[in-house]
């Protein structure tokens, strides 16, 4: 098994939406420690015909967990992303293949913590070598999978523009963090629907420039408290006027001695980074009393 890693967004910014119908972006990819495990086997298809075979176990909960069902084995696989991954690398493969996948999923729909995308990203890289694509193809169908895909095809932080898919390797110190999961979800095109942004560019994206130096060095050296409030979330106010008790879980995050709380992505995980030092025990059990009605996982990156 292999982790199928998830991802948390430091800051998030929308600074205008494309005219493609896509949404310009900024923000800093990381992965992280919490995700989905994954067994990819690839055989030589005995009836000379490639076949795409998919078992599953979910560990989600709530309405989540009927999400997954809708997608897995039990329900539609062919609406899975990793079918439709499949779908794209099916022309390329060099001999006719036989794809197994065992996903043990625990990365929630609707969270903003990659999801599929990063079922989808772990199962192209794998694949490469099986085809005959090179890397920028490889990418492509990446990128037209979903927006978060390609950041999967790597496992480093990156400043994310674009859609997504332009990324900037950056240096970022170890860290560790507590990740909060509601029991519910938001949509992410309700979200974007919900900043109501104009058809206008403001500027060149393909460079943040909002990153300064000094929130650089910041992050390189994990002072996490410096950059609180410097790198926002554009959708989290829109999230807590949709979910006040969004608002309570970021206050708890702080009383339990984060240094820098954010949403993820369109939500609605929300996170809290602590000193590398930081002994998280305490704080998690602190944060399940206060929100029963929420998973909480500790992570690292």
């Amino acid at each position: 098994m292999e982790l199928s890693f998830g991802k948390i967004n430091l800051g998030l910014s929308i600074p205008y939406k494309r005219s493609d119908g896509y949404h310009e972006i900024q923000t800093i990819f990381v992965p992280i420690s919490f995700g989905d495990r994954m067994q990819i086997r690839y055989e030589t298809a005995k009836t000379g015909k490639s076949s795409f075979h998919f078992s599953s176990k979910n560990f989600l909960r709530g309405y989540r967990a009927s999400l997954f069902e809708a997608v897995s084995e039990r329900g539609d696989i062919t609406k899975n992303i990793l079918h439709r991954a499949y779908e794209r690398l099916l022309p390329h493969f060099l001999t006719p293949t036989r794809v197994e996948i065992g996903l043990e999923k625990c990365l929630p729909p609707e969270g903003g913590i990659g999801g599929g995308s990063s079922n989808a990203g772990r199962f192209l890289r794998n694949s490469a070598p099986y085809t005959n694509l090179r890397p920028q193809e490889l990418f492509e169908i990446a990128k037209s999978l979903g927006a978060d895909v390609p950041f999967f095809l790597q496992e480093k932080p990156a400043i994310g523009t674009g859609i997504g898919e332009i990324l900037e390797p950056i240096l970022l110190a170890k860290g560790k963090g507590i990740l909060a999961i509601p029991n519910f979800g938001l949509s992410t095109a309700s979200m974007y629907a919900g900043l109501q942004k104009s058809l206008q560019k403001t500027h060149d994206s393909k460079v943040w420039k909002t990153l300064t130096e000094d929130v650089l060095r910041s992050l390189e050296e994990g002072l996490w408290e410096d950059v609180a409030g410097r790198l926002r979330n554009e959708f989290e106010p829109l999230a807590i006027q949709t979910k006040p008790i969004l608002q309570e879980l970021k206050d708890g995050f702080l009383r339990s001695g984060s240094g820098f709380v954010s949403m993820s992505g369109s939500g609605s995980c929300f996170y809290g980074l602590y000193p590398i030092d930081a002994d998280l025990t305490n704080a998690k059990s602190t944060l399940e009393f206060q929100f029963p009605d929420m998973e909480f996982q500790t992570f690292s990156f």
